[in-house]
């Protein structure tokens, strides 16, 4: 039963680094381009979510 919480635990670290290298880049992006393309935190974030994952942002499509 403990390897159960191991795997829920490594599955939870490696979603939450994904998150913060893609908020990183998405901080980069919003810094960098900011005079340019006017793109906010959350415009940037989808960006670069979509870009580097093949997952939904919405959970209705999880559903479908």
């Amino acid at each position: 039963m403990l390897y159960v919480l191991y795997i829920v635990l490594g599955v939870l670290i490696i979603l939450s680094v994904n998150l913060a290298v893609t908020a990183c880049l998405a901080l980069k992006d919003v810094y960098q381009h900011k005079n340019e393309n006017k793109l906010g935190f959350a415009q940037a974030f989808r960006k670069y979510f979509a870009k580097n994952n093949n997952l939904s942002l919405k959970i209705s499509d999880f559903f479908n």
